[in-house]
């Protein structure tokens, strides 16, 4: 077999590959925009049930706190002590609901710091996160700026195919069969990741919703101690 069938021959075999491994590089970039999705998705369902527990539930919460101190605070002064000892019982009764109240106070502060501090992390993470994306944004517009120069090296006659040989395309065919063992290989590792992450979002999405659904639960419960405060304060 003379180089030039033989080059056809593998052409032809190349071709076929290419067409299958087309098939494949477009089944992972469905699966990407799909895990992209459910990714976006999930984050924005976090940042919402963040704000609801945060700036909703948690408001809630402390409002009831400071309530519930109040009406400790004015029960106790209702009270008309007749001897020192009673005098004494309530002064002291007043200092023990106000250092509980500073002491929940001075926890809750300790726990938002460990929350700030993470999401500190997180943030830190996020920035590392918006480098890669504007590397592979970079990566992009050279693979086009190469394209174009290509283009145009082929425009001006610089690949003209009046200067081929067997020998050279051999080279380009044998060229192109390694890039495409490369790509097969490539593909089907990002085929197992991209399942891995798919599997991982899902799980997220269901814990994103448990979280939401323990978000309104908590919030009826907050409500439920606010009308319970509410009867107390009546009473006062």
């Amino acid at each position: 077999m003379s180089q030039t069938s033989e080059n056809r021959a593998n052409i032809i075999a190349n071709q076929e590959a290419i067409a299958s491994i087309r098939s494949s590089v477009s089944e992972n970039k469905a699966l990407v925009y799909l895990s992209r999705s459910l990714i976006e998705e999930n984050r924005h369902m976090i940042l919402s049930n963040y704000s609801a527990a945060f700036m909703g539930n948690r408001q809630l919460a402390n409002q009831n706190t400071d309530d519930i101190t109040a009406n400790t605070n004015n029960i106790l002064n209702r009270f008309e002590p007749e001897t020192d000892v009673q005098r004494n019982y309530v002064d002291a009764a007043l200092n023990s609901s106000s250092l509980k109240a500073l002491q929940h106070r001075s926890q809750l502060n300790s726990a938002v710091l460990d929350i700030s501090e993470k999401m500190a992390a997180i943030n830190s993470d996020l920035i590392a996160l918006n480098k890669s994306i504007m590397s592979a944004n970079e990566e992009i517009v050279n693979y086009n700026a190469s394209g174009i120069e290509a283009n145009a090296s082929m425009l001006d006659g610089d690949m003209s195919p009046s200067n081929a040989t067997p020998e050279k395309n051999a080279e380009v065919i044998a060229a192109n069969k390694g890039m495409l063992e490369t790509l097969t290989s490539n593909v089907e590792a990002n085929r197992a990741r991209m399942n891995d992450l798919l599997a991982k979002s899902l799980e997220n999405q269901s814990n994103l919703m448990e979280n939401k659904a323990e978000i309104s639960e908590r919030r009826e419960s907050i409500m439920s101690n606010r009308r319970a405060m509410a009867a107390n304060r009546s009473n006062i």
